[in-house]
């Protein structure tokens, strides 16, 4: 992973602060979406998250932490491939919106801007944002851009690959998957977002279980299925990829952060 900030590789869960964001109040309502759910899983389970970044050009996924009632959370960095982990407290200021955008600031303890995230106007994705509409996240002189594209159902992201499913009605759902070992060239989606060269492309899925908070979407490929499992419950966080031949279970790759559409 290029170097970011400074700090201790933890192994351990984020501790999530106790409060959360509030749906009434405007200034939050470009870093999360209602429609969806954020979570993060650790060595004491899944925790809620506002959003899951995973960046299109930098070895590494950024996960926020709820902020508490005085804008404390905690910015978890996962490296690309292993998802070693290290994390800061930062303090998030209000939006300063304009022109479709907003910019939320970074601070320390010290109250010094270290950062900002920046986000879209969910109301100008035309096809519909289905997820947090956060596009980069600055520290600093870097920047990371972060996955997103419009429809989204779910993206998770294992020690070894991210895994993004989408819905569009020429292609139905839309299974991506992206090997952290490979060096993917950037490309941009309509209506702000940024993605890269998919390793595997699938069209033409199917979501084949939705009961309770379980989801479950199913794509056919050369012999193979792909099977694409999330909750949207966050009492009951989990999800992750599999892929199937003669009925048989070949592979499972767990998630270790996701953001999935309810």
């Amino acid at each position: 992973m290029r170097g970011w900030w400074s700090g201790a590789a933890v192994t351990a869960a984020v501790t999530v602060a106790v409060g959360t964001l509030g749906t009434t109040t405007p200034a939050w309502s470009q870093m999360t979406s209602q429609r969806s759910i954020s979570m993060l899983n650790g060595e004491g389970g899944w925790t809620p998250a506002v959003f899951v970044c995973d960046s299109v050009d930098r070895d590494r996924v950024l996960v926020l932490s709820p902020p508490d009632r005085v804008r404390a959370a905690t910015l978890t960095s996962l490296s690309k491939p292993g998802l070693v982990r290290h994390r800061v407290r930062v303090r998030i200021g209000a939006g300063d919106p304009g022109m479709g955008q907003i910019h939320y600031p970074l601070t320390n303890d010290a109250g010094r801007e270290v950062g900002d995230i920046h986000a879209v106007n969910p109301g100008m994705v035309e096809p519909g944002a289905t997820t947090p509409t956060v596009t980069s996240v600055a520290w600093g002189r870097d920047v990371t851009g972060c996955r997103f594209a419009p429809q989204t159902r779910v993206l998770g992201v294992t020690a070894s690959r991210s895994v993004q499913v989408t819905r569009s009605d020429r292609d139905g759902f839309v299974y991506r998957s992206y090997d952290h070992d490979s060096d993917l060239p950037v490309v941009d989606r309509p209506w702000g977002g940024s993605d890269t060269r998919a390793s595997l492309t699938i069209t033409g899925g199917r979501l084949v279980e939705e009961r309770g908070g379980r989801r479950v979407y199913h794509f056919a490929n050369g012999g193979y299925v792909y099977r694409v499992l999330a909750s949207v419950d966050p009492a009951t966080g989990g999800g992750g990829v599999q892929v199937w031949r003669d009925g048989r279970m070949v592979q499972s790759e767990p998630f270790a952060a996701y953001t999935a559409a309810s």
